[in-house]
């Protein structure tokens, strides 16, 4: 064999080899609740007809031949280990792990949101490279954040899917104010058309019939003193339901002045530009600039007074700078006092190969080649929550699902988890409330013809008083969220769904008190 033969072998081994360590594993989805197909990697998001999920099966393929490690196999449903409750057995072709209702009542927790789910697997292989898929599973398209949705499958049609119901007027609750005894309002709204109902109630009494697919309705009704909501409800000719809540809003007369006991304290963060390193992440334009909006929201709107605000934008917010934020500022914030954390940034997916699941905040000075040293983890993050921060009312807003421009070495997930992460993991602790700028997948969007957030520019606006729905001169924190969340959506055409988690006890935290 010449030389020359032997180094072209050696190359083509070389290109076989890196080949092979770039191939992906190919990981399919099955929901025999809904489907007879699977769903693949270019097919990571799932429109679900609203029914419970109860089966749900992951087949790693040709998992024996890629080596792929028996125990190594992690999944979770948002950020819920479900790996020790799930079946696992070679099947012709490959490692399919089952999960149905004899497995998922192990748990004594709700393991499925009504509405969306992110589905993640990695796996590793006898050489401990990592393998990366997720999938995001949505129910019921975009609802509104001032409403309450519920849907009922009849015992009759156990495959059955609950009716459409939309309401498209009012959109936010009726309001009578103080003194006004009753009021008249329109309710109008449509029953869709690919689950249509037969009957629409209002307050269990008959309120529409529907004569024909994608029939409107429209009427007016009353609203007095005594009422707390609105319940329409929509039935099938199977006797599957959905109903939606409108809450009835009565201003009282001359309602007493709220007044926070503690003291209130904001760590507020904006990273626009990420240093010079080569490869820094991308600057994203406005979020200092956000920062500082809040920050004078809060002084001017919300009654934080300056000195209990830390300000930290671009340069000022490098890992270790982050760390003493939370140390030695956010830690002063005790019992009984307020705090509230907003972060303005990027967050990512770790770029490099193998290490897909791990997600970071972009601070000042992160590295994507190296950002397991230079930016800090969503496990960082937490840490330095747990050892700091002492309120019983801590309040989390995150705006850090921002898209990432495509092209180059660095490679992301289809479908960003960062925003289903933050949810999950800071809303386990009691006295912690959390806003996220977004649901599994989707990215913060820049308002019509400007830089700045929706959800930034949103949260802004509802501090400074929009969110007041009662009228009553403060803005509790389930106003300010459910505020938001509409707005944004709205803004969005449904393509931007914020979510929060808040606890009984911090519904009527007053975040903003605003002078009368």
């Amino acid at each position: 064999m010449t030389k020359r033969t032997t180094l072209a072998l050696c190359g083509l081994l070389i290109l076989g080899g890196a080949f092979a360590q770039e191939a992906p594993l190919r990981m399919q989805l099955r929901l025999p609740d809904f489907f007879d197909t699977a769903f693949e990697g270019a097919n990571s998001l799932v429109e679900l007809p609203d029914r419970p999920i109860t089966k749900l099966r992951i087949l790693l393929m040709k998992a024996t031949e890629r080596h792929i490690v028996t125990g190594a196999v992690n999944v979770s449903v948002n950020g819920k280990g479900i790996s020790n409750i799930m079946d696992s057995r070679n099947v012709e072709e490959g490692n399919q792990l089952t999960l149905d209702q004899s497995t998922l009542n192990k748990r004594t927790d709700d393991l499925f949101d009504p509405h969306e789910n992110a589905i993640e697997v990695v796996a590793s292989d006898n050489r401990g490279r990592k393998f990366y898929q997720n999938w995001v599973l949505r129910t019921g398209g975009s609802q509104n954040a001032y409403f309450a949705y519920s849907g009922s499958v009849s015992p009759d049609d156990p495959r059955g899917v609950p009716p459409d119901l939309v309401v498209d007027e009012p959109q936010a609750p009726p309001i009578l104010k103080v003194g006004q005894a009753s009021a008249r309002i329109t309710l109008r709204g449509s029953c869709g058309s690919s689950h249509p109902a037969t009957e629409i109630t209002l307050d269990r009494k008959p309120f529409a019939r529907i004569q024909k697919q994608a029939d409107s309705f429209s009427q007016s009704v009353e609203i007095r003193r005594d009422m707390k909501e609105l319940v329409l409800e929509a039935v099938d000719a199977k006797g599957n339901r959905r109903s939606v809540v409108i809450p009835v809003v009565v201003q009282q007369k001359e309602a007493p002045k709220v007044r926070f006991a503690g003291a209130k304290y904001a760590l507020i963060v904006g990273i626009s530009r990420y240093g010079d390193a080569k490869d820094a992440p991308p600057q994203l334009d406005g979020a200092a600039a956000q920062a500082d909006e809040m920050a004078r929201e809060l002084e001017q709107q919300a009654g934080f007074r300056k000195e209990n605000i830390r300000l930290m934008r671009d340069d000022q917010a490098t890992m270790p700078q982050l760390r003493t934020g939370f140390y030695d500022f956010a830690a002063k914030a005790q019992g009984n006092d307020l705090l509230v954390v907003y972060i303005a940034g990027r967050a990512l997916h770790d770029p490099r190969e193998g290490h897909r699941d791990q997600m970071y905040l972009a601070s000042y000075g992160a590295q994507l080649g190296q950002i397991d040293a230079t930016a800090p983890s969503f496990e960082n993050l937490s840490e330095w929550l747990d050892r700091s921060v002492h309120s019983n009312h801590t309040f989390l807003i995150f705006d850090v699902g921002h898209p990432v421009p495509t092209g180059g070495e660095w490679k992301f997930p289809e479908r960003s988890m960062v925003n289903n992460h933050l949810l999950s993991l800071f809303s386990e602790q009691k006295g912690r409330a959390v806003l996220v700028s977004g649901s599994a997948g989707e990215v913060s969007m820049a308002r019509p013809g400007g830089q700045a957030s929706s959800f930034a520019y949103w949260t802004s606006r509802g501090l400074a008083g929009d969110a007041d729905l009662n009228q009553d001169h403060v803005v509790t924190a389930e106003e300010l969220f459910r505020f938001v969340s509409e707005k944004v959506r709205e803004e969005s055409q449904g393509n931007q769904n914020p979510r929060y988690r808040l606890s009984a006890a911090n519904n009527n935290t007053p975040l903003s008190e605003l002078s009368r």
